[in-house]
């Protein structure tokens, strides 16, 4: 795989023991494992920073519209069963 730009990084032995451990496991390169790691926690950053209410990066953010379109789209076939009303799910847990 060509990369555009390479960095040198210092891992303790330790650490480095368990990651060549699990590429030889996989049978793949060590490079390859600690690529997949760093994307893996860019990933879950992400996510968390999302959970948190942060705001979207611009590469993703969405337009009220496509907001909207998307709140329709996730929206669908979630309806009440017929003669179910709101108040029918209040009280439903309440019995």
């Amino acid at each position: 795989m060509k990369h555009d730009s390479d960095i040198a990084l210092t891992i303790p032995a330790a650490l480095l023991a368990k990651i060549q451990a699990a590429a030889g496991d996989e049978r793949r390169k060590t490079e390859d494992v600690v690529q997949e790691i760093l994307e893996r926690y860019l990933a879950q950053r992400r996510r968390n920073a999302s959970l948190a209410g942060e705001t979207q990066p611009i590469s993703t953010a969405r337009t009220p519209a496509q907001a909207a379109a998307r709140l329709r789209e996730l929206r669908q076939g979630n309806a009440l069963p017929h003669g179910t009303t709101i108040r029918d799910l209040m009280t439903h847990g309440r019995a």
